[in-house]
């Protein structure tokens, strides 16, 4: 079984987000909203896991 977690950032903002996976590994993203010329325009990033523990720090969203 596995887990989704979607973050989504709407408008002219970016947040970062981290995640610690329980084997260590660190996953870092920085999200960006749907801004017209945006790196990212879909506005959201998917994070997937399986039953382990994992830790989300996300960061307060920033103007652009």
């Amino acid at each position: 079984m596995t887990t989704t977690v979607k973050v989504s950032v709407d408008g002219r903002y970016k947040t970062k987000v981290k995640v610690t996976f329980a084997t260590g590994y660190i996953e870092e993203v920085v999200i960006e909203g749907n801004y017209e010329g945006s790196p990212n325009p879909f506005n959201e990033h998917s994070f997937i896991f399986s039953l382990t523990p994992v830790i989300f720090e996300v960061s307060e969203g920033e103007a652009i």
